[in-house]
């Protein structure tokens, strides 16, 4: 049984071959998905996600691997760099990833079952496409507002003499 499911025939072939890239690094080395983990900081579900070609790794996640592994930054990064505006410019893709992405404080998972991108996964929200981003920062920023409004009513409604 081979160690890595097939990428989808749907990314952007620089993904694919960005991927490919990482899983060939990670199988040269001998590593495990959660030796990964341990060596770069990321976790083990996310890096399932880099080499599966559902997210796309964060800079720093290929960085931390270049550096666990003994590779080139340099050569990781301008794939990264070529990778990501690939992904950048692709049409949204109906992947469970993106369907399952949870907003904070909102309870919406999209309507995949809960398996998305935990709020306090950094590594994962930074690689999620600029709309997908934009999303998470308006509702953060309505969660904001909100929050200032219903503060600006105490304020107002205990007026000067209470």
């Amino acid at each position: 049984m081979p160690r890595w499911k097939a990428l989808s025939e749907e990314l952007d072939p620089q993904v694919r071959e960005f991927a490919g890239q990482l899983r060939r690094l990670v199988d040269r080395r001998g590593l495990s998905i959660a030796a990964v983990a341990d060596r770069t900081g990321y976790s083990r579900t996310s890096w399932e996600r880099y080499l599966n070609g559902r997210l796309l790794a964060p800079k720093g996640a290929v960085v931390a691997l270049a550096e666990a592994t003994g590779t080139s930054q340099a050569h990781l990064t301008t794939m990264w760099e070529l990778a990501e505006r690939a992904w950048s410019r692709s049409e949204p893709r109906q992947d469970i990833t993106v369907l399952s992405v949870r907003i904070p404080g909102t309870g919406d998972t999209g309507g995949a079952g809960g398996e998305g991108i935990s709020p306090g996964d950094p590594a994962a929200a930074a690689s999620l496409r600029p709309a997908d981003r934009r999303r998470r920062q308006a509702v953060l920023l309505a969660g904001v507002v909100g929050a200032l409004l219903v503060l600006a009513a105490v304020v107002l409604l205990a007026g000067p003499g209470h």
